[in-house]
């Protein structure tokens, strides 16, 4: 692997590692700011007791597919 795609990898892996799917999932769905209730964490447990469990599996989903798709995509 070049190191011109070793280098847009890890920019796409940091950018895609950084977006906040329960915070969206949350803001988007239930208009409530996820960092204000329960443990105050962004996560999927937070959003699974907050919010319910299909938005908590929502979040576990997306959270294990943006850690897959770096490493599908450099394999």
């Amino acid at each position: 692997m070049d190191v011109l795609k070793i280098f847009f990898l890890f920019i796409f892996s940091f950018l895609l590692g950084s977006v906040p799917f329960g915070y969206i999932l949350c803001k988007i769905i239930k208009k409530i700011d996820i960092r204000k209730y329960g443990s105050g964490n962004i996560g999927a447990t937070n959003v699974y007791r907050v919010c319910g469990g299909l938005l908590g599996f929502s979040v576990l989903f997306l959270d294990i597919i943006k850690g897959y798709i770096p490493v599908f995509i450099s394999s």
